[in-house]
């Protein structure tokens, strides 16, 4: 995941944010691309954790995972937590696991409140994700799907874009550009 690097589309994501178009990013995505392209930390709500860093089990300090992932390398064992000696995982969403509630509820007030709400690159299959457009359009926002393929609430989407999140987010960024210029 160290390799990875921010696409067009989070770029373009980041640049409406500091634009004052954006208010936040809501990603099922683990792997801080959206930071790492320039979104505030305090916008983006990652609904199934972050790789970036890992936390005790028992009593939920948090490490950085770099750090973590080198102590392992010297140790050659499974770091334990050194306040209390508990296991560690990275704080990422496992298969079974719970999702974190605040994020959950942060995710769904945001999307309760928006005026336009806008899916990059999710085939809405997902839950609890893919009942968010679906809350914004009833509390009366407008909805935009940007994704390659159909997804299960095109139907009732305002604008549907069956294209590519980064080539479409660049264009959708100059022109909202142009027009702010005048």
């Amino acid at each position: 995941m160290k390799k990875a690097q921010p696409n067009a589309a989070h770029i373009a994501i980041a640049e409406l944010e500091k634009m004052g178009k954006l208010d936040c990013v809501i990603t099922q995505n683990i792997d801080n691309l959206h930071v790492r392209a320039g979104s505030s930390p305090e916008r983006v709500i990652e609904l199934h954790g972050t790789a970036m860093s890992v936390s005790c089990l028992n009593c939920g300090k948090k490490f950085n995972r770099e750090k973590v992932q080198e102590r392992l390398k010297e140790e050659m064992r499974a770091p334990c937590c050194d306040a209390c000696g508990g296991p560690l995982k990275p704080e990422t969403i496992s298969f079974g696991q719970a999702m974190p509630v605040e994020e959950t509820q942060e995710a769904y007030e945001r999307s309760s409140a928006c005026d336009l709400f806008i899916v990059i690159g999710s085939s809405l299959v997902v839950q609890p994700a893919a009942s968010m457009p679906v809350t914004a359009k009833r509390n009366g926002a407008r909805l935009v799907i940007i994704n390659r393929d159909p997804t299960p609430c095109d139907t009732m989407a305002d604008i549907v874009l069956h294209d590519q999140a980064g080539p479409t987010m660049t264009a959708l960024l100059d022109c909202i550009k142009r027009i702010a210029a005048g």
